[in-house]
């Protein structure tokens, strides 16, 4: 697989998993596969930056 596209793929994980644990997934942009979980109220900017973090070294790693 070549990097770029692998790079490419975990961009898209990261910004899926960002937006589901900063709940800011709407139906509008989830379409279909749009599904609601009951999660704990808070804020949860901090989880969103770690986890972006993540993502962004498995994306600098792979470049």
């Amino acid at each position: 697989v070549p990097a770029q596209s692998a790079a490419r793929a975990v961009a898209i994980m990261k910004a899926s998993a960002t937006a589901h644990i900063g709940e800011t997934n709407t139906p509008a942009l989830g379409g279909t596969k749009f599904r609601k979980m009951e999660t704990a109220q808070g804020d949860c900017s901090a989880l969103v930056a770690e986890a972006a973090s993540y993502f962004d070294r498995v994306i600098s790693a792979i470049a």
